[in-house]
C-alpha cells in the first residue's frame, strides 16, 4: 500500500471515530482531534505537495481545518 492509500485509510477512520465521539465524551473528543492533528502533521511531511492537496480533497477538508486540527497539538484538553 502506497503512503497516500495509508495516510487516506488513517486519516478517514480518524474523521469517522471523532463523529462517533460528538457530543459524547468532551476529553475523548479532544485528544482524537489532537491525534487527527498528528496524524495530518505525519501525513504532510510524507507526502507531496500535489498528493497532500488531494488527500485533503478526498477528505472534504479545507485548509482552514486541516489547520485546526494541526493547531489542536499545541493544546492540552482540560480534565
Amino acid at each position: 500500500m502506497n503512503a497516500f492509500t495509508t495516510w487516506k485509510i488513517i486519516l478517514l477512520n480518524d474523521l469517522r471515530s471523532l463523529k462517533q465521539l460528538e457530543g459524547l465524551d468532551e476529553v475523548r473528543y479532544a485528544f482524537k482531534q489532537q491525534e487527527i492533528g498528528q496524524h495530518c502533521c505525519q501525513a504532510g511531511e510524507n507526502l507531496s505537495n500535489a498528493e497532500l492537496a488531494l488527500l485533503k480533497k478526498k477528505l472534504h477538508l479545507t485548509e482552514d481545518q486541516w489547520r485546526a486540527y494541526i493547531s489542536r497539538l499545541l493544546f492540552t484538553p482540560a480534565e
